[in-house]
Protein backbone atom coordinates (compact mmCIF):
# COMPACT_ATOMS: atom_id res chain seq x y z
CA UNK A 1 0.00 0.00 0.00
CA UNK A 2 1.40 3.26 -1.16
CA UNK A 3 1.62 6.07 1.30
CA UNK A 4 -1.10 8.11 -0.29
CA UNK A 5 -3.38 5.10 -0.07
CA UNK A 6 -2.61 4.64 3.60
CA UNK A 7 -3.09 8.28 4.41
CA UNK A 8 -6.42 8.24 2.77
CA UNK A 9 -7.17 5.14 4.43
CA UNK A 10 -6.51 6.45 7.71
CA UNK A 11 -8.16 9.65 7.46
CA UNK A 12 -11.66 8.27 5.85
CA UNK A 13 -13.44 7.95 9.79
CA UNK A 14 -12.86 11.46 9.87
CA UNK A 15 -15.78 11.88 7.53
CA UNK A 16 -17.99 9.24 9.76
CA UNK A 17 -20.78 10.14 11.44
CA UNK A 18 -21.21 7.71 14.56
CA UNK A 19 -24.49 9.56 15.95
CA UNK A 20 -27.10 7.48 14.22
CA UNK A 21 -25.08 4.04 14.93
CA UNK A 22 -24.59 5.28 18.62
CA UNK A 23 -28.44 5.94 19.03
CA UNK A 24 -29.00 2.78 17.36
CA UNK A 25 -26.45 0.93 19.88
CA UNK A 26 -28.55 2.40 22.82
CA UNK A 27 -31.86 2.14 21.68
CA UNK A 28 -31.72 -1.96 20.69
CA UNK A 29 -33.24 -4.73 22.89
CA UNK A 30 -32.42 -8.27 22.91
CA UNK A 31 -34.31 -10.57 20.28
CA UNK A 32 -37.48 -12.41 21.44
CA UNK A 33 -36.27 -15.02 19.10
CA UNK A 34 -33.08 -17.06 20.92
CA UNK A 35 -32.26 -18.20 17.00
CA UNK A 36 -32.27 -14.51 15.74
CA UNK A 37 -29.17 -12.41 14.93
CA UNK A 38 -30.74 -9.22 15.10
CA UNK A 39 -29.33 -7.21 18.01
CA UNK A 40 -26.06 -5.86 19.29
CA UNK A 41 -22.36 -7.54 18.66
CA UNK A 42 -19.38 -6.46 19.47
CA UNK A 43 -15.81 -7.64 18.75
CA UNK A 44 -13.12 -6.22 16.46
CA UNK A 45 -11.75 -6.60 12.84
CA UNK A 46 -8.82 -7.60 11.54
CA UNK A 47 -6.76 -6.99 8.48
CA UNK A 48 -5.01 -9.79 6.70
CA UNK A 49 -3.07 -7.68 4.67
CA UNK A 50 -1.83 -5.24 7.15
CA UNK A 51 -1.92 -6.80 10.37
CA UNK A 52 -3.82 -4.19 11.73
CA UNK A 53 -7.12 -4.63 13.98
CA UNK A 54 -9.47 -2.63 16.77
CA UNK A 55 -12.63 -2.93 18.26
CA UNK A 56 -15.72 -3.42 16.26
CA UNK A 57 -19.54 -3.09 17.20
CA UNK A 58 -22.44 -3.94 15.41
CA UNK A 59 -26.30 -3.81 15.62
CA UNK A 60 -27.88 -5.86 13.21
CA UNK A 61 -31.71 -6.23 12.49
CA UNK A 62 -33.18 -9.08 10.07
CA UNK A 63 -35.68 -7.02 7.76
CA UNK A 64 -36.76 -9.83 6.00
CA UNK A 65 -36.67 -13.78 6.65
CA UNK A 66 -33.32 -13.37 3.84
CA UNK A 67 -31.97 -9.47 4.34
CA UNK A 68 -30.04 -7.92 7.48
CA UNK A 69 -29.60 -4.27 7.89
CA UNK A 70 -26.29 -4.21 9.73
CA UNK A 71 -24.44 -1.28 11.09
CA UNK A 72 -21.15 -1.22 12.00
CA UNK A 73 -18.93 0.73 14.47
CA UNK A 74 -15.05 0.53 13.79
CA UNK A 75 -11.95 1.93 16.04
CA UNK A 76 -8.78 2.88 14.11
CA UNK A 77 -5.74 3.58 16.37
CA UNK A 78 -7.61 4.36 19.23
CA UNK A 79 -8.38 7.90 18.06
CA UNK A 80 -10.46 7.26 14.50
CA UNK A 81 -13.93 5.80 14.00
CA UNK A 82 -15.92 4.46 10.75
CA UNK A 83 -19.47 4.26 11.06
CA UNK A 84 -21.91 2.75 8.20
CA UNK A 85 -24.83 0.43 7.12
CA UNK A 86 -24.88 -2.38 4.76
CA UNK A 87 -27.18 -4.77 3.95
CA UNK A 88 -26.23 -8.64 3.55
CA UNK A 89 -28.54 -11.21 2.02
CA UNK A 90 -29.29 -14.14 4.11
CA UNK A 91 -29.70 -17.66 3.86
CA UNK A 92 -30.45 -20.25 6.73
CA UNK A 93 -28.00 -23.19 6.53
CA UNK A 94 -29.35 -25.35 9.68
CA UNK A 95 -31.13 -24.26 12.53
CA UNK A 96 -29.86 -21.07 14.05
CA UNK A 97 -26.77 -21.51 11.73
CA UNK A 98 -27.04 -18.93 9.08
CA UNK A 99 -24.34 -17.76 5.81
CA UNK A 100 -24.78 -14.17 4.52
CA UNK A 101 -22.92 -12.10 1.92
CA UNK A 102 -23.18 -8.39 1.09
CA UNK A 103 -21.39 -5.60 -0.56
CA UNK A 104 -21.17 -1.85 0.38
CA UNK A 105 -19.18 1.24 -1.54
CA UNK A 106 -18.03 2.96 1.41
CA UNK A 107 -16.20 5.96 -0.92
CA UNK A 108 -13.27 6.54 -2.88
CA UNK A 109 -11.44 7.54 0.07
CA UNK A 110 -12.11 4.37 2.30
CA UNK A 111 -11.45 1.82 -0.49
CA UNK A 112 -14.13 1.79 -2.49
CA UNK A 113 -16.64 -1.40 -2.81
CA UNK A 114 -16.30 -3.79 -0.03
CA UNK A 115 -17.54 -7.20 -0.45
CA UNK A 116 -18.48 -9.53 2.65
CA UNK A 117 -19.21 -12.80 3.77
CA UNK A 118 -19.83 -15.01 6.59
CA UNK A 119 -21.60 -17.50 8.88
CA UNK A 120 -23.57 -16.39 11.90
CA UNK A 121 -25.09 -18.27 15.12
CA UNK A 122 -27.47 -16.15 17.04
CA UNK A 123 -24.13 -16.25 19.54
CA UNK A 124 -21.33 -15.47 17.58
CA UNK A 125 -20.32 -14.16 13.90
CA UNK A 126 -17.99 -14.01 11.36
CA UNK A 127 -17.28 -12.02 8.34
CA UNK A 128 -14.54 -11.92 5.87
CA UNK A 129 -14.03 -8.68 3.84
CA UNK A 130 -12.44 -7.43 0.86
CA UNK A 131 -11.70 -4.46 -0.94
CA UNK A 132 -9.38 -3.53 -3.50
CA UNK A 133 -7.43 -1.70 -0.36
CA UNK A 134 -7.85 -4.29 2.10
CA UNK A 135 -8.93 -8.07 3.28
CA UNK A 136 -9.75 -9.58 6.58
CA UNK A 137 -12.28 -10.15 9.02
CA UNK A 138 -14.88 -9.20 11.66
CA UNK A 139 -15.27 -11.41 14.78
CA UNK A 140 -18.12 -10.91 16.39
CA UNK A 141 -20.12 -12.20 19.71
CA UNK A 142 -23.49 -10.93 21.14
CA UNK A 143 -23.70 -8.63 23.55
CA UNK A 144 -26.64 -8.52 26.14
CA UNK A 145 -28.78 -5.33 26.00
CA UNK A 146 -28.65 -3.47 29.66
CA UNK A 147 -31.66 -3.81 31.99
Amino acid sequence: MSRFQTAKHLFAPLTANCRDFNERWLATADPVDPESVSGRWEGEWISHKTGHRGPLRSVILAVASDRWRARFHAGYSRVFRACYATDLIASRIERGRYQFKGSSDLGWIAGGVYEYDGEATSGSLVCRYRSRMDYGEFRLKRVKAPA
